[in-house]
């Protein structure tokens, strides 16, 4: 074996011994490894759990008046790069699923085109969020909804007459006649 081999193999052999001390041992075992303080220890202890942290996921959706099995779009916002035009979809059997965005291509058999492809676990986690936000929204919107639906009909034209009677039992005699005048002029 040539030397540059065997530096290279030592080197790597501590690269990984650093980093056991670094992720396993306690600060204080870590610490007197690297000939460091508790300090130092734990300070590159959590720079190294944050660099291996996944980015965070931002996720937000916009309900629609569903379109087909088209109920909303969402966008994820993750590591600096924002994706829009997700779509929220519901298929046949009425579970909700998340489509990528896609533009139309005659020669794909399925005459579309995805346009952004995910990792499996990135996926699956965008997608539950992306649902969970979906029936928030939806949920809020109904009690909007609920909160400004209007009374049915005759239940308005029976309050109007009775805040009208009331105002006309407010006017003096002479002006109830002068107002029904002008009324039917």
């Amino acid at each position: 074996m040539s030397q540059a081999t065997t530096d290279a193999a030592l080197e790597a052999a501590q690269q990984a011994e650093y980093q056991k001390h670094l992720t396993d041992a306690p600060i204080a075992d870590f610490a007197k490894f690297a000939g460091i303080s508790v300090d130092e220890a734990v300070s590159r202890r959590v720079a190294a759990a944050v660099e291996a942290a996944p980015p965070k996921m931002d996720v937000t959706v916009r309900p629609i008046e569903p379109q087909g099995n088209l109920l909303g779009f969402a966008k994820l916002k993750i590591g600096g790069v924002t994706v829009d035009e997700f779509k929220i979809m519901e298929n046949k059997e009425g579970q909700l699923f998340v489509g990528m965005p896609s533009r139309p291509d005659r020669t794909n058999p399925t005459g579309f085109r995805s346009m952004v492809f995910i990792d499996r676990d990135v996926r699956d986690t965008f997608t539950q969020a992306a649902i969970e936000q979906y029936r928030v929204a939806v949920e809020r919107a109904q009690d909007v909804a609920a909160k400004l639906k209007p009374a049915p009909i005759k239940e308005q034209v029976a309050k109007a007459q009775k805040e009208a009677d009331k105002a006309n039992a407010a006017l003096p005699e002479k002006e109830k006649g002068a107002k029904k005048r002008e009324e039917r002029a």
